[in-house]
């Protein structure tokens, strides 16, 4: 392989590394309270955006729709959401948080703000601000190149040969300035 590849340095993996080791400690301030991080994500987007049909509050916390089905059960059983039609489409169904959801959120609110402010310290508001900006970029990029590929089935998503504009990428990744040949993994 032409390139060194460090996992440590790799942008998913570090993106990962840190969602990951957010999500499990605020799950387990949580998880007395009886709810998972989904769950979380479900309530605070309600919360804060108010009723939301399926597949909107699918694409809104990053739930699978089947997931978010099954999920949305357990939580309409804890009381904590209900589905009621739609004002202007009445087969429609939306989704509102109950007032047990909302004190429910109300108690957790400060694990995830506590969790935000462990996980920025030492950054100054700018670069907080920046940080989320380049990570919703990252998304947005990420999200552009999944409806590409969507369109584009028959294509492969990698090709073995780079594009001559991948080149450069490829040179800086490797950590050398020309594009020849290292024995280096």
């Amino acid at each position: 392989m032409s390139r060194r590849l460090v996992l440590q340095d790799f942008l998913p993996y570090l993106l990962n590394r840190a969602g990951m080791k957010i999500g499990i400690m605020f799950s387990r301030d949580v998880e007395p309270f009886g709810i998972t991080l989904p769950m979380w994500r479900v309530l605070i987007e309600l919360w804060h955006k108010g009723d939301h049909r399926l597949g909107e509050l699918a694409d809104r916390t990053s739930i699978d729709l089947s997931t978010l089905s099954r999920l949305l059960v357990t939580m309409q059983r804890s009381k904590l959401v209900v589905r009621r039609r739609s004002g202007l489409d009445r087969r429609a169904l939306s989704l509102a948080l109950t007032e047990k959801g909302l004190k429910l959120v109300e108690k957790a609110a400060p694990f995830a703000l506590y969790y935000e402010d462990l996980a920025m310290e030492g950054m100054s508001k700018s670069e907080v601000a920046q940080l989320k900006q380049l990570l919703a970029k990252v998304f947005a990029n990420l999200e552009a190149a999944a409806r590409s590929q969507s369109t584009a089935k028959s294509e492969p998503k990698v090709s073995t040969k780079m594009a001559p504009k991948r080149r450069a990428r490829k040179s800086r990744l490797s950590g050398s300035a020309s594009p020849e040949r290292s024995d280096q993994a």
